[in-house]
């Protein structure tokens, strides 16, 4: 390994924390027929990770609501050691401002606060030594605890800690520390299931764990209960975006990830897993690629050779499902094959199939989804789904309602149905009136029309000078569409959704690769 010097040298911290995640495989445009493994291997600093194993591989860790910190730890080496080695972790007591910058520029832009230092206790097992035998990678583990963690002053904290070898060689992970009144709820309390896409060109995807939501029935100005609290709002994650792009040489569907999509996927153990752990499901959202192939025009060669494909990516990065979102396929370009109203039910059915465990769901926009009003090719679209949802944002659509211009999807009911979709965006003062009309629309649908089940949301943006509050009031917004507010006369619901403090900080969770 590289010589380190021991005096704390930030951007070797970054370095090697953040270096962790370049080791894991990507998939780009998976061949799956040759049966070799689609693995790149790519090469690898020889250094050092100190990883914790609440959540393996992941440099960044995030809590709230705890009052101690109780962990394991462990080393794991890039390379097999050539001898035996004995690694010591400690706390490290302070970071200059320049350090808390990097680390904050490096890690979701999140505003941090106060290193534990002399505020806090920390004890760990063994003198905090572990040891890696010549040969292996992986060091033994030992325990640590971090108490007293907050003062008066300071209700959040980091914890950064550092491994050390014999030579001093180092390596460092990072705990981000929040206090909050109470714990976070069962989000099975919450009677509906939110859905939010994530844009990568833009976001890091840990930004759907930053909300949580309030109900309370008010009776009067003193008589109020409380339904629930401090339940996460999200419950599917999108990520943005994969695409069918075709090889015209090989007459090849391509699954192609974009450059940010890529980069969350194989960074996995950093922006996926920390949301799974959550309970919060991760479903990579597949789009048209602008070749005149889509879903709704594949042959059965095609359907069948990219869903294998879609099979080695959901394995890969342990995702959650799948979402089909055919938009900007471009079918109306010249020499593009005739759209099938076969295809597109054939290449869900092949989905499910295929991966029988996953979630499978399914953007409607009115566009090729209107193929599946009824049974096509002896396939009802709704027995292989799990939820649709309307995808023209800002808009409250029953399909089900006499007169409208969309048709359910066959088999898919109600409840599996999300009419309410907002775009989370800032509200300009103009638009206040369309914006209270969305909501009383979507209420009506919701409430008395059957459809209170599913609602989604699309982007869910940084905060900045122009949208300090768009975020938790668009996304209020669309919870209290759930609910009779009786025009605030009590009695009365009311909904009220919380920010993480991680969250409130200018650009906190803007892509940060």
């Amino acid at each position: 390994m590289k010589r380190i010097i021991q005096n704390i040298s930030l951007c070797v911290l970054l370095a090697l924390v953040m270096g962790a995640c370049e080791e894991d495989a990507t998939l780009v445009n998976p061949d799956v027929v040759h049966g070799k493994s689609t693995v790149a291997k790519e090469e690898v600093a020889e250094t050092a990770f100190l990883w914790s194993t609440s959540s393996p591989k992941n440099g960044f860790i995030i809590y709230d609501y705890i009052d101690a910190v109780n962990d394991e730890v462990y080393v794991e080496l890039a390379k097999p050691a050539e001898h035996d080695m004995t690694f010591t972790i400690r706390a490290i007591p302070s970071l200059t401002a320049d350090q808390k910058a990097m680390i904050e520029n490096k890690y979701y832009h999140v505003k941090l606060f106060n290193v534990l230092g002399d505020a806090g206790e920390f004890t760990i097992a063994n003198g905090g030594k572990v040891k890696i035998s010549a040969g292996e990678r992986l060091s033994t583990r030992v325990g640590f605890t971090s108490t007293n963690l907050f003062t008066e002053s300071a209700a959040t904290v980091i914890l950064p800690l550092v491994a050390t070898d014999e030579t001093g060689n180092q390596c460092y992970i990072c705990y981000y520390i929040s206090q909050v009144e109470m714990e976070r709820q069962d989000r099975s309390k919450k009677p509906y299931t939110v859905i939010t896409y994530i844009d990568t060109e833009m976001m890091n995807p840990l930004i759907a764990d930053q909300y949580t939501s309030k109900l309370q029935y008010r009776r009067s100005r003193r008589d109020r209960e409380t339904i629930y609290e401090n339940v996460p709002v999200f419950d599917v994650v999108n990520l943005r975006k994969a695409l069918l792009k075709y090889d015209e040489s090989s007459r090849r569907a391509i699954l192609k990830l974009t450059p940010d999509v890529e980069h969350v996927l194989k960074n996995y153990a950093q922006y996926i897993q920390p949301l799974r752990q959550k309970g919060i499901k991760v479903c990579l959202s597949i789009e048209g690629g602008g070749t005149g192939i889509g879903f709704a025009n594949l042959t059965d060669m095609q359907i069948a050779d990219f869903v294998a494909q879609i099979k080695v990516a959901v394995n890969m990065y342990q995702l959650d499902g799948v979402h089909l979102r055919d938009e900007g396929a471009g079918y109306d370009k010249t020499g593009a094959p005739e759209v099938d109203e076969v295809s597109y039910p054939k290449l869900i059915k092949a989905l499910r199939e295929a991966m029988p465990d996953i979630m499978l769901t399914l953007a409607d926009d009115g566009g090729t989804t209107a193929m599946m009003d009824k049974e096509r090719g002896g396939i009802v679209v709704g027995d292989y789904i799990d939820l649709a949802w309307n995808v023209v944002w800002d808009t409250a659509v029953n399909p089900w309602a006499n007169g409208s211009e969309r048709k359910p999807i066959a088999g898919v009911t109600k409840e599996r149905y999300g009419g309410i979709s907002f775009y989370i965006k800032p509200r300009m003062s103009e638009e206040g009136e369309f914006f209270e009309n969305l909501i009383a629309e979507s209420r009506v649908i919701a409430l008395n029309e059957g459809l209170g089940k599913v609602a989604v949301a699309e982007n869910i943006p940084y905060r900045d000078y122009i949208q300090e509050v768009a975020n938790v009031q668009g996304i209020g917004g669309l919870l209290s569409c759930f609910h009779d507010n009786n025009n605030d006369e009590y009695p009365y619901y009311r909904v009220d959704v919380m920010e993480t403090q991680a969250a409130e900080g200018y650009y906190a969770f803007r892509k940060d690769w």
